[in-house]
């Protein structure tokens, strides 16, 4: 004897997921099962016409709003339909779990059990004609504990139709649901239900009633269809056939998106992302503006659906080493390419002008804010160098900054193996291949090149406006300049490589062992010296190598390179006074150095630090007590007359005082040719 397997209805409650996000599906399941039950009588009836089916969705409120004047509460939700009704086949599958009754559209069987996932119970009376004729009346409640008859309804001058009331939303979901009013609940469930509107037979009617508030779903179909044209086309993978049917709208509220459906209902959404010209917005035409939406069904998706019909039951991609010889599997990487194809298709006739736009868009952003793009560029194909014509300078520069990050992950992935010859591969078919990768590399790096420089370009711009003088007259302190040049209180560990701009000064100080910038004697890890005293920037160019004792003029060379900045037109330095005139200043860091235990940064000691030759830098104005002070040392002046420069033997100290004109112009001097190749301006 076969004996039937039970169902606990609590435990299936407990094992059916409804997430908070997608709390009106239990109202989409009651009006679709409206929609079936209309479909039903029109079926069985031939005096009852397509256009005569109704569906009415009444919201009903607690009768406070909120304390913001905001909607009140649900307190239950009413679907009124006049469909067949409760007849003996739809109450006894109304009875069993996972019924079979309506698997040839698609149904599971369990979407009243999402009703009792958000809502405490559920009011059923239907009215329906028998067998005998007569018209019968069905009334009973259903909750967790299963199914209570309650008093039957006098069945004299009742119409069919059956009304379900769900009721008491759970505490879980009360809030999200009650925020809709009638006018979001009813253009989600035309865009859930868009299909049934668009299907040979069209939809019934269907109003959503809030209080005094209307909205009929047929309005807002007529309000959003751009057309009407039957746009279908089929594809197969693997004998299986899916149709697309190509909806153009006037408006929406997902913009342009691929609809997934099973059972006549959409079970998954997807952004359209992989359409040259296609973007999250509007498809603008001579013609006018529309979105575009496709819906993909197939009898192989209403058999592959999960019961809960949020997802399909079929695998993205091939796993590793999970194919069986002989067994043809789908994969939805495949659905969705053949359908991106044929989306493609439909959509070339009116995307050429979106596609034309957005180069455009692309090419002159590149041209006149960022020209460091122009190698990469070069490199893209043709479908990349489309963007959405409306892109800000923001989302483009992130657009060519992640192709770039792309680009550049691709190069390292290949050049591993780039230089082992195939299995194969003629050595024509080698040296192409190498030649290609060697170009692509190419380009990329010179994008690299190309940014460094404008930022060279900037920091120049920036370090010139520095200079100049301000509303009140007056000139900006030398902290200003020196933050421009390299982060204050900082060191080499502190600060990136690229973010110290100590280039505009000397492009030899960039590579150095130790820096310090603004920081006491006392706090470098370089030096054992106690003193306080701050030089402006120090540069320590010492390497754990025995050549920098050697009398060979190779290099690595020990130096030591100190910087120090005066406020712009500073007019009061003393000759006579060391700690009032930066030469002797820097004299006086040199020799606080020297007299330190000097290490390597890793604490290796230097012993003979002594006769590290040091070089120092005065970033100053030539005000004439600057002049004075350059020539009490016996400095000579520069050929262009805006610096002086020395060298005091028995110190081993090279100086250079470099004026604000003199660093600016030199400085602008030496990046010229690479502002020049480029393509920017260099005056």
């Amino acid at each position: 004897m076969v004996r039937n397997l039970g169902s606990n209805l609590r435990g299936r409650l407990r094992n059916t997921d409804l997430p908070v996000s997608k709390c009106l599906f239990p109202l989409f399941e009651a009006v679709v099962n409206s929609i079936y039950a209309i479909d039903d009588r029109i079926a069985s009836v031939d005096s009852f016409a397509s256009t005569e089916g109704k569906i009415r969705v009444t919201l009903n409120r607690s009768s406070d709003s909120d304390l913001f004047g905001g909607k009140a509460e649900l307190s239950t939700i009413t679907i009124e339909d006049n469909g067949i009704g409760f007849d003996d086949n739809n109450y006894n599958s109304f009875c069993e779990l996972d019924s079979m009754y309506r698997a040839n559209r698609g149904c599971k069987g369990i979407g009243r059990l999402l009703w009792l996932k958000c809502f405490a119970s559920v009011e059923i009376e239907s009215f329906y004609k028998s067998t005998d004729g007569t018209i019968k009346n069905r009334h009973f409640v259903f909750t967790p504990d299963g199914i209570a008859d309650l008093p039957e309804t006098n069945t004299d001058e009742k119409c069919i139709g059956t009304k379900v009331i769900l009721k008491g939303p759970m505490n879980a979901y009360k809030k999200a649901i009650s925020k809709y009013g009638q006018e979001t609940i009813a253009k989600s469930l035309f865009e859930h239900c868009l299909w049934f509107f668009l299907r040979e037979g069209s939809c019934p009617d269907i109003k959503i009633i809030d209080g005094c508030d209307v909205t009929n779903l047929s309005e807002i179909y007529d309000s959003y269809l751009y057309d009407n044209d039957n746009n279908h086309i089929s594809f197969q993978i693997a004998g299986e056939t899916f149709d697309i049917l190509h909806v153009r709208l006037q408006k929406s509220e997902s913009n342009n998106l691929i609809s997934y459906c099973a059972g006549n209902r959409i079970v998954k959404n997807e952004k359209i992302k992989e359409v040259v010209g296609l973007y999250d917005s509007a498809i603008e035409t001579q013609d006018g503006s529309f979105y575009y939406k496709c819906f993909v069904t197939s009898s192989y998706f209403d058999e592959h659906v999960a019961p809960d019909r949020y997802a399909f039951l079929i695998p993205d991609k091939p796993e590793q080493d999970a194919q069986i010889d002989g067994l043809e599997q789908i994969y939805f990487d495949d659905i969705r390419n053949h359908v991106l194809d044929k989306v493609k298709e439909f959509l070339s006739p009116y995307l050429g002008e979106n596609i034309l736009a957005g180069k455009d868009r692309l090419s002159q952003y590149i041209d006149a804010k960022a020209p460091y793009y122009k190698p990469l560029f070069a490199g893209l194909s043709d479908d990349e160098k489309v963007v959405n014509p409306t892109s800000t300078e923001k989302s483009i520069d992130l657009y060519l900054h992640n192709k770039l990050v792309e680009k550049e992950h691709q190069l390292i992935e290949e050049g591993h193996d780039i230089l082992k010859v195939r299995t194969g591969e003629s050595e024509e078919d080698y040296r192409k291949r190498v030649d290609k990768y060697f170009y692509s590399a190419q380009q990329l790096k010179q994008t690299d090149l190309a940014r460094y420089v404008l930022h060279r370009k900037y920091i120049l711009e920036l370090l010139e406006s520095a200079l100049q003088r301000d509303n009140n007259g007056n000139y900006c302190k030398e902290d200003r300049v020196h933050e421009i040049i390299m982060p204050m209180r900082t060191t080499s560990d502190d600060v990136k490589f690229q973010d110290n701009n100590l280039w505009i000064i000397d492009e030899r100080l960039v590579f150095h062992h130790y820096l310090a910038s603004d920081k006491t004697f006392k706090s470098m890890e370089v030096t054992d010296c106690e003193s306080n005293r701050r030089p402006d920037i120090l540069v320590d160019n010492i390497f754990n190598n025995p050549m920098f004792v050697s009398e060979k003029d190779t290099p690595p060379f020990a130096t030591l390179r100190i910087v120090e900045f005066k406020r712009p037109m500073r007019d009061n330095m003393e000759s006579e006074d060391r700690t009032k005139n930066p030469i002797d200043q820097c004299i006086d860091y040199v020799e606080k150095i020297r007299e330190g235990k000097t290490t390597t940064k890793s604490g290796r000691p230097i012993n003979v630090s002594e006769e590290i030759p040091a070089y120092c830098y005065v970033i100053c104005d030539l005000t004439p007590s600057m002049q004075s002070v350059c020539k009490k040392h016996d400095f000579r002046k520069t050929y262009d007359s805006l610096g002086y420069f020395g060298y005091k033997t028995e110190l081993k100290i090279y100086f250079e005082v470099i004026s604000f004109d003199q660093l600016l112009n030199s400085a602008k001097e030496r990046n010229a040719a690479f502002f020049d190749k480029i393509g920017i301006s260099h005056i």
